[in-house]
């Protein structure tokens, strides 16, 4: 039998996190559950955490109220395999469409992040300070030197519905740096998504493994060859800045 194309539907529903770091929202949008129907938010549904399990992923589901409208739920169970496209319900409970995670620290307050691209694929999450004094993205890799290939899994910095993240290299020294990730080439002057030239720091968005997982090496052997280099001199600094994700 064919599937409801109408199923998987989702719009809007933009996801926030107080300055308290506990209290989660959802913006006004629609979206659509298996064997339920539409569900509309007027934004203005709300959950706290009370005592939140500290290192811990939380999800975002949304489900019909008593009254049918949009209900929102945070709990740790995590969303189940796509139904549908890119669409998911929670685990063993497939009357709760996910809309997306949120991971809460050893502070047990959740990392701040913008939902700043709404819908069903493409969604675009960006890390924010964790404080008015401000503060540094989440550092992937520090003062690397080791001139071998490098893999770098980011779990729990993003969650298991991202397959790509927006990072920030930061080369520091004279070689070049290239990005890829496992189940590919070596990653190299021939295969990579991002390059880094010498003291060069460029931000970009790279494709990961559904481990979330990415490779990088710093080398001499560069687009003009072993030219650059050759006697390493400084260090490369990898940043997370956001992820992507599909709901």
């Amino acid at each position: 039998m064919a599937q409801n194309p109408g199923n998987s539907i989702i719009r809007r529903l933009q996801l926030a996190v107080a300055l308290d770091g506990l209290t989660v929202s959802v913006g006004p949008g629609v979206c659509y559950v298996p064997n339920t129907g539409r569900l509309i938010s007027d934004g203005t549904e709300t959950v706290a955490l009370s005592n939140p399990t500290v290192s811990t992923w939380y999800h975002a589901y949304g489900y019909q109220k008593a009254n049918g409208d949009l209900g929102l739920e945070v709990v740790t169970t995590a969303p189940d395999t796509p139904y549908q496209g890119t669409a998911r319900t929670k685990t063993g409970d497939a009357s709760r469409r996910y809309l997306g995670s949120m991971y809460v620290g050893t502070d047990g307050k959740i990392r701040p992040f913008r939902h700043i691209v709404t819908g069903d694929v493409g969604n675009r999450i960006l890390f924010d300070a964790t404080s008015i004094a401000g503060s540094a993205p989440n550092t992937l890799l520090s003062a690397l030197t080791a001139a071998t290939v490098q893999t770098v899994s980011l779990n729990p910095i993003i969650p298991v519905t991202a397959k790509q993240a927006i990072i920030q290299v930061a080369n520091l020294s004279n070689r070049i740096a290239f990005i890829s990730r496992p189940g590919m080439p070596a990653p190299s002057a021939s295969n990579f998504q991002i390059m880094a030239g010498p003291n060069a720091c460029p931000i970009g968005d790279v494709m990961l493994t559904d481990t979330q997982q990415l490779t990088l090496i710093l080398t001499s052997a560069g687009l003009l060859g072993n030219i650059l280099g050759a006697v390493l001199s400084g260090n490369l600094m990898l940043y997370a800045l956001g992820y992507v994700y599909d709901r």
